[in-house]
């Protein structure tokens, strides 16, 4: 059974494809449900998922080990066996993702009923492992603990060329309403608001700084929605975001918003 966790985090993992390997972006979870025992962990490398004690979970990724593996998801024996240890699903769990449909280059099969495709996979799967039913997340890394390693390390990502990696955590993707052009990012820990080239938007009144600031303009037709409102008194329409006007930042990192301002997170 997968039971729901209820999330106050303040999370600091770094900002976010498909792909979980520490040197790709990382994909955002579609959930807060998570498998029994998983839970989120903060570490000084950011939100992490933790089994039972606080052990990091890291991911194999399967995909790294195609050249390696007939099948990969049989990999982990022997010595890797010895060093990392499976989170098992129940032993009456039912496997719904299998090698080789859907994963890499490999030739496809048609999927067998009641399976998902690794590319659309839902968060947390189940695979066959050495072991027994074995819990997968996102499609394609087979989920493992680092054997002897301390509550929340986090040493071991990106070991044996990005083979294993922390399975980062990223909470889903808030639904908002925003003018158009206006994105969410993951940003210093949380979702916030960018323009379409991925500069944060902040707000906030200004004094000797206003010069240079960038106003986020608004088209000369724009009609305000939910929280934004558009502000005519300027030179330029220009959107204000409950009620303060709003600013582009110079690029997505919340260091560049003055100290301050605010960075408009939905």
């Amino acid at each position: 059974m997968i039971r729901p966790l209820a999330l106050a985090l303040a999370l600091a993992a770094p900002a976010a494809s498909f792909a979980q390997p520490a040197d790709l972006p990382i994909p955002p979870a579609t959930t807060t449900t998570f498998p029994p025992g998983v839970s989120v962990k903060q570490t000084p490398a950011g939100a992490v998922y933790a089994a039972k004690g606080g052990h990091v979970l890291y991911g194999m990724d399967m995909r790294t080990l195609l050249r390696w593996a007939p099948d990969p998801a049989q990999y982990c024996t022997g010595q890797c066996a010895e060093t990392w240890q499976p989170l098992l699903a129940p032993a009456d769990a039912k496997v719904n993702i299998a090698y080789p449909q859907g994963f890499g280059g490999q030739a496809r099969r048609a999927l067998p009923e009641g399976f998902v495709n690794p590319q659309t996979a839902p968060d947390w799967t189940v695979i066959q492992g050495p072991q027994g039913p074995q819990w997968v997340y996102k499609g394609w890394h087979m989920v493992f603990t680092r054997r002897g390693a301390k509550p929340g390390d986090t040493s071991f990502d990106g070991a044996d060329n990005y083979s294993w990696n922390t399975l980062k955590f990223v909470p889903p993707r808030p639904a908002f309403v925003a003018p158009p052009g206006i994105a969410a990012v993951f940003a210093g820990g949380a979702w916030a608001l960018a323009d379409k080239d991925g500069r944060l938007l902040y707000s906030g009144a200004c004094k000797d700084d206003c010069a240079s600031r960038t106003p986020l303009s608004a088209a000369m037709a724009s009609r305000g929605l939910g929280d934004w409102q558009v502000d005519h008194a300027s030179d330029r329409p220009r959107w204000l975001w409950r009620g303060q006007p709003v600013y582009v930042a110079a690029d997505g990192d919340p260091a560049s918003v003055p100290a301050k301002a605010k960075v408009i997170r939905p």
